[in-house]
């Protein structure tokens, strides 16, 4: 006997949500001036100099084979003759460093040995101290070749941490690291011969400094033509926005125990979707900008700020902004120490404390959107699972109660795996329309819209397969060409209802 069933409309409440301005931009972006209009503060970091820029610790190594005395039996505890010190300077050309403080970097020291019998060590690095200001210092035994087969010993230190002086044994060099060895025979006397040796292997690799202090000299960067990202105009894809003003300030912070010299030839707004490039016209374009050096007292580095405001009186800052650039480029030049060595070798640089040079920026939410499309993508898993797979059509109905002042209209786009459009939900009337505003071009209510989309089966089919869906939301506002302002209390309530045509099977 066949199973019985019919088929039955049901109306289901499928989203119901409150949205604000900040569920269209971040709250971290955004601050309420004290009438409560809204405005942007972002920041975007347009280039930083860093400790790899002025200076690179190369790995190095050094390995030496030394013959002992023979043929002679030689007692324990016989102290086999090396150089008290070995001295590596490092190639860094015009820079003269005193200090590091390693972030992370190793050294490594092996010691292949000949000798028949074990042989005690004491391998150190005088010029470096840990954060306890312990010496580094390592004692080990080696063993003695077996047959034709030497000895082996590897050490592997992580330094990071420690202090390294780099003034030599005499503490009047530069960019040089020494080592010291001793060594001798263990408990048991041993008779060497002619092939008896030792070869020893000595490695600093992977140096990053955290801290450094000297002279890191008076060199020439050339910088670009470079681009840094700008995320604030992300989603959106389409139309104009007019801004009533923008306040931007082109600062350059700098914390290095360094003094600079900045010339700024290009910094562009970039919008590769239009293909636009504006060019910022300023009296900075083209000009010497002379950076201080930073302080620093008992670890605290006490940085120095160069500002130069950038507003719709001395700028084109304006235009920029509205090219909606997704882009900031920039051409540079920079010049360290440009008077010398002023310092006395005393400068100074932290990993974590860079120079940059970067835009700060406030645009208050006064406006005039035209088209002004936002596209995001969104998940969509619609599952067929509790009998859904049972609707054969219906309609979504969208209630929207706008209390924003400018109408919008919205698009969802249906992805398949490989990310191409297969079908679109809304109509073309689809709408929502903007609330009223009064004389002050501020709102004084909501306005409430319904939007009624038809769903067939095979639609219904379609978005069971949809993994991802592309939301598009058009805007207008109100009162053209005359600017509007975005107030904390605006928002809109939502509500998305099905009215299905529904079969219900017996078991």
């Amino acid at each position: 006997m066949e199973k019985a069933s019919w088929d039955t409309d049901i109306l289901a409440p499928l989203i119901s949500a409150s949205m604000n301005i900040n569920n269209i931009l971040p709250d971290s972006i955004l601050q309420a001036n004290a009438d409560s209009s809204m405005k942007i503060v972002f920041n975007n970091d347009l280039y930083k100099i860093d400790i790899d820029t002025l200076f690179n610790i190369e790995d190095t190594t050094i390995q030496n084979s030394y013959a002992l005395p023979s043929p002679l039996p030689l007692p324990a505890g016989y102290p086999i003759p090396f150089p008290s010190t070995t001295a590596t300077t490092y190639a860094l050309p015009g820079i003269e460093l005193k200090k590091v403080i390693i972030k992370s970097g190793f050294v490594s020291f092996k010691v292949k040995s000949k000798i028949q019998e074990e042989t005690v060590y004491t391998y150190g690095i005088p010029c470096a101290t840990d954060p306890f200001g312990m010496v580094f210092s390592r004692t080990f035994t080696v063993p003695g070749r077996v047959g034709t087969t030497p000895g082996v010993y590897n050490l592997l230190v992580d330094l990071s941490g420690y202090t390294i002086d780099l003034t030599g044994p005499s503490g009047t060099q530069i960019n040089t690291i020494y080592t010291s060895l001793t060594a001798n025979i263990g408990a048991t006397p041993v008779t060497v011969t002619p092939a008896d040796s030792l070869i020893i292997g000595n490695t600093f690799f992977d140096i990053i400094p955290y801290y450094a202090k000297g002279y890191f000299g008076n060199n020439t960067y050339n910088v670009g033509p470079s681009t840094s990202n700008f995320t604030l105009f992300d989603r959106i894809v389409d139309g104009t926005l007019q801004l009533e003003d923008v306040d931007f300030n082109f600062k350059i912070e700098n914390p290095i125990g360094m003094d600079a010299r900045l010339y700024v030839s290009n910094i562009s707004s970039i919008n590769t979707r239009t293909g636009t490039t504006i060019n910022l016209t300023n009296s900075m374009i083209g000009s010497t900008i002379n950076i201080n050096r930073a302080a620093e007292s008992g670890g605290i580095v006490y940085p120095t700020f160069a500002n130069f405001p950038l507003n719709t009186t001395n700028s084109n800052i304006k235009p920029m902004i509205e090219n909606l650039p997704n882009k900031f480029g920039y051409t540079m030049q920079i010049i360290t120490n440009p008077l010398g060595n002023i310092s006395g070798s005393n400068d100074f640089i932290y990993s974590d404390r860079l120079m940059k040079a970067s835009l700060d920026m406030e645009i208050p939410l006064s406006l005039v959107a035209n088209n002004l499309t936002l596209q995001d993508t969104l998940a969509l898993n619609i599952s067929q699972t509790g009998g859904t797979q049972n609707i054969h059509e219906g309609t979504i109905t969208l209630f929207a109660n706008n209390g924003f002042p400018f109408d919008a209209q919205l698009q969802l786009y249906l992805l398949n795996e490989s990310n191409v459009v297969t079908d679109s939900i809304f109509g073309y009337a689809n709408t929502i329309v903007e609330a009223p505003i009064n004389s002050a071009l501020r709102v004084i209510g909501k306005k409430l819209t319904k939007i009624a989309i038809p769903i067939s089966e095979s639609k219904m089919n379609l978005l069971y397969e949809t993994k991802k869906v592309v939301l598009k939301v058009k805007f207008n506002t109100s009162a053209q060409p005359q600017y509007i302002k975005i107030y904390s209390e605006y928002s809109i309530d939502v509500k998305l209802v099905g009215d299905f045509n529904y079969t219900i099977q017996l078991q």
